[in-house]
């Protein structure tokens, strides 16, 4: 029976691989995925990273892996290589050893976050989910390899802000159990018992909250960042309403079937779903804690990391469909551990055997949707180019511009591009100052609109002070007037993108 189940698990995470691989092969990486390797990849040392890392609002353990792979080449592929492989690993884990069938296995490792967000996506994301996946498989004898449970919190807590809530929700919950493990639950209290040294089990709590404090104090920004600075706690029924729709859009995350599909859902393009979609996210939470009602510590992570998750939606930053993932992986993880909780009784009689003759079904729904939504992004990514980045690196590389001064509106867009040139760095109107990676302090002026007579007025500075052609890239096309004032030359337009802010034109400017 093993043997079968390794097979299987083998054989589908070559399958994801195949799909997974191919996918990549046309996958244009956009600006978070250039940033993150662009940090990596220009700062000299450790101490520097997490000196950038402060304006990021995210720990730093995807940039230090990155930063190995920086210094064997300035390639950003080899990026979408090694993230890859670490989902491949992360299917074949919980294809060997998820509680579920091998339909509902299939159903969720070619699903929406697994497959795309998590997989063809080169973010820090798919290393928090690998390290989930280890957290449950360990989960089953918790106690007696707590050390190991320690360090795989204390990494997840390094991976997002989003996993940093799933640790803290996972520490209160296990810290909970271990308190008041004589009160409901003696064959827990007896297995604890019967461990003789303790030590491991508060080694481990030890390193779990090590791991929050540590990561919170990365997440600290300093006084002058720019990026997402404002907290929202006041009540505004429009907002909670939108945090609420989050929760259909992580359990069914079907992507709307059009060119900018990306953070879009197809069921919100229905007028019957959006009347009942409150409602319906009302039933989803209803469903998944009544499954998880007899297990105490699983219905504790559910709750205390979906209600933090949503909170942090509406009091700081509400996020893309990539960050709504983790309210599907908290749901994922809660079901995957709930046979190994302690066990309660219910009053009601029904109670104790309805949701889990309530839960395959139920399950296996969320499942198709996932899988429906993969299916659906990989066919729209095959279809259309996902960023314009990478193919105006082409063109420059084509024309051997890449060695010219080039100067760059908007900042992060056209870092995608400073990315696939491997070039050191350009200059950014937003700052005015060269770089590679985009600085989210509030020099750059996040919530000005730069005119198009100022972006041209620097480039000829730029072309005075150097005495060289300079290469603007634009997201947006200047007037013909302006091109005709300052003589520009007009090279070319890529537009027409998945991500529709990474279209970009390209000007020239002689020098004098």
């Amino acid at each position: 029976m093993r043997n079968k189940e390794t097979h299987y698990a083998l054989g589908l995470a070559f399958l994801f691989l195949a799909v997974g691989g191919y996918t990549t092969i046309h996958h244009e990486m956009w600006r978070d995925e250039i940033q993150a390797w662009l940090l990596a990849r220009d700062s000299a040392s450790v101490f520097e990273l997490f000196a950038h890392l402060k304006y990021e609002g995210h720990p730093g353990l995807w940039h230090l892996c990155l930063m190995p792979l920086t210094r064997i080449t300035h390639s950003p592929v080899i990026m979408q290589v090694f993230h890859l492989l670490i989902t491949g690993v992360t299917v074949y884990l919980f294809a060997r050893y998820a509680p579920f069938n091998r339909f509902q296995k299939f159903l969720f490792c070619l699903g929406y976050f697994v497959l795309y967000e998590y997989g063809i996506l080169a973010r820090n994301y798919g290393l928090g989910l690998l390290l989930i996946i280890v957290f449950c498989i360990l989960f089953t004898e918790r106690y007696r390899r707590f050390i190991w449970i320690g360090c795989v919190l204390f990494l997840l807590a390094h991976t997002s802000v989003h996993a940093l809530i799933l640790t803290l929700a996972i520490g209160f919950a296990l810290c909970c159990e271990y308190l008041c493990r004589n009160q409901f639950s003696k064959p827990l209290a007896q297995e604890i018992a019967a461990i003789e040294d303790k030590k491991p089990i508060w080694i481990g709590f030890a390193l779990i909250s090590i791991g929050i404090i540590t990561s919170v104090l990365q997440l600290n920004p300093p006084s002058d960042t720019g990026f997402a600075v404002e907290w929202r706690f006041a009540y505004e029924s429009e907002e909670l309403s939108k945090v609420i729709h989050l929760i259909s859009h992580a359990y069914l995350p079907i992507p709307e079937f059009s060119l900018n599909f990306w953070n879009k859902h197809q069921l919100e393009t229905y007028g019957f779903f959006q009347s009942i979609q409150i409602p319906f996210c009302c039933l989803l939470i209803f469903c998944s804690v009544l499954l998880l009602l007899k297990r105490p510590t699983a219905l504790l992570i559910y709750l205390v990391a979906t209600f933090g998750l949503l909170a942090f939606f509406y009091v700081k930053y509400y996020g893309s469909m990539r960050h709504h993932g983790f309210l599907f992986i908290t749901f994922l993880m809660t079901v995957w551990i709930h046979r190994d909780c302690s066990e309660i009784s219910l009053p009601f009689k029904r109670l104790n055997g309805l949701p889990q003759r309530l839960f395959s079904p139920f399950f296996t729904f969320i499942l198709i949707c996932n899988f429906l939504g993969g299916m659906t992004a990989v066919a729209l990514e095959d279809r259309h180019v996902f960023s314009y980045g990478k193919k105006v690196a082409e063109y420059i590389s084509e024309k051997d511009m890449q060695d010219m001064t080039m100067i760059g509106e908007i900042d992060y867009a056209a870092s995608t591009i400073v990315g696939y040139l491997e070039k050191d760095e350009i200059y950014y109107v937003h700052g005015r100052r060269f770089g590679s990676f985009v600085r989210w302090d509030d020099v750059r002026m996040p919530d000005v609109d730069i005119p198009d007579v100022q972006v041209v007025e620097e480039a000829n500075i730029l072309r005075n002070q150097t005495s060289q052609d300079i290469l603007i890239i634009m997201n947006r096309a200047l007037d013909s007037k302006l091109i005709t004032e300052h003589n520009l030359t007009f090279l070319t337009q890529f537009t027409g993108s998945i991500v529709d802010d990474e279209g970009f034109y390209l000007y020239l400017i002689l020098a004098p």
